[in-house]
């Protein structure tokens, strides 16, 4: 029989993620079901040095919680207190011990970036695991579905484990050796975007081209990181809101007695965010590679074809028919999708007048960008800044 709350009920959430984004997206999904079926008095447990400390879960009693932690861990936190409704959201499957809990299935996502890059036409392919020792069960997990995806198409995966987690500067070295001596051209998956990021930084100190040589995914697609890398950063997006809105519920159903024994649910991946640095195109020459490494540096500078033959030491037309048979498009179309990218980018993110905003991408006249825009968008570019 389920029980009649009394009171607004007291939830602690600890979570302890990887990152602030992901931190933030399933403390949105917690709230967002206290919201709607609420309500709840939510308290995040974080090391904020700017408001008062949890302390004793003696002065402060939660009616239950969401954590990460194991049931070992929490032990000695909540002695004198009275047994609380707890789930399970995201702790590895033994530190849950058969209780009530909401796990990530990171398989289907570790698949799926598998396939991507088989489909690609890729036949050398790696896995970057987290630097804490032991592995964290997530990173040991995306590794071995990735690699095990691998096997079933025929291929094998190198793995590589940071050696020195507290010298970035050594540890670069390091990497930078491993990258040089993988065969080429690979797919390389990351355990999560950080060591994504220090990939193609190694990459680019190490003058290993992305994605010609390297083509690179991460994981959580922290919007932070992917768009301010060089490339940017292709990446997994987990539904992290959606999996924390699925504990919220368990919780709710816990406090209110309506489930007698523990159940177990788990969450997987919205989709594959693909940007530059997965952009693989199987037997791209070096000048069609140099082509767009220039046209990314130097798009919105106001370059032509010819300056990018001239770069290059070849002729304008045989530069087109590489590029063209490469690619399926024209140098020119290259250039202006990176222009138009950029825009884009401007329009939404700043306040910059929009004169400014094309002149600053390589437009020399307002008149002939504002009818470019309108046939590639369907709208002004006031109307597209007013939506975004």
């Amino acid at each position: 029989m389920s029980a009649y709350l009394k009171a607004i009920p007291r939830v602690l959430v600890m979570v302890a993620p990887t990152s602030q984004k992901v931190l933030r997206e399933k403390t949105r999904g917690i709230m967002r079901y206290a919201r709607l079926h609420g309500p709840w008095e939510v308290q995040v447990l974080d090391d904020s040095p700017f408001v008062a400390k949890l302390g004793s879960l003696r002065n402060w009693q939660p009616d239950g919680m969401i954590t990460r932690h194991s049931a070992e861990e929490l032990a000695g936190w909540l002695a004198g207190t009275r047994r609380i409704p707890t789930v399970f959201f995201d702790a590895s499957p033994s530190a849950a011990g058969g209780r009530t809990a909401v796990h990530h299935d990171v398989r289907p996502a570790s698949e799926a970036v598998a396939d991507a890059f088989v489909r690609q036409g890729l036949r050398h392919f790696a896995y970057v695991a987290s630097a804490s020792e032991p592995q964290p069960f997530w990173s040991s997990e995306r590794g071995e579905s990735f690699a095990a995806r691998l096997r079933h198409h025929g291929f094998g995966c190198a793995v590589y484990r940071p050696g020195h987690a507290r010298d970035w500067g050594l540890e670069q070295r390091r990497l930078s050796a491993w990258l040089c001596a993988l065969p080429k051209p690979c797919g390389l998956f990351a355990a999560f975007d950080p060591l994504a990021k220090q990939v193609l930084d190694t990459c680019l100190a190490a003058k290993i081209r992305v994605p010609e040589e390297i083509a690179v995914i991460g994981a959580d697609d922290d919007e932070t990181i992917c768009e301010n890398t060089v490339p940017s950063l292709s990446s997994v997006q987990s539904d992290f809101e959606g999996g924390a809105y699925l504990a919220a519920e368990l919780l709710d159903r816990l406090m209110r007695r309506k489930i007698r024994r523990p159940v177990t649910l788990t969450y997987g991946f919205k989709q594959i965010v693909f940007r530059h640095s997965s952009q693989y195109v199987p037997n791209m020459s070096r000048r069609v590679s140099g082509a767009l490494e220039f046209i990314r540096l130097n798009a919105c500078e106001g370059i032509a074809v010819e300056d990018i033959a001239r770069h290059l030491r070849v002729s304008r037309s045989h530069l087109e028919k590489q590029f063209k048979k490469a690619l399926g498009r024209s140098v020119l179309d290259e250039i202006q999708a990176r222009r138009l990218e950029r825009l884009c980018a401007l329009l939404r993110e700043t306040s910059l007048p929009i004169g400014e905003i094309g002149a600053r991408c390589g437009y020399a006249t307002e008149t002939y960008l504002k009818r470019l825009f309108k046939r590639r968008f369907g709208m002004t570019m006031r109307a597209y800044r007013n939506k975004a």
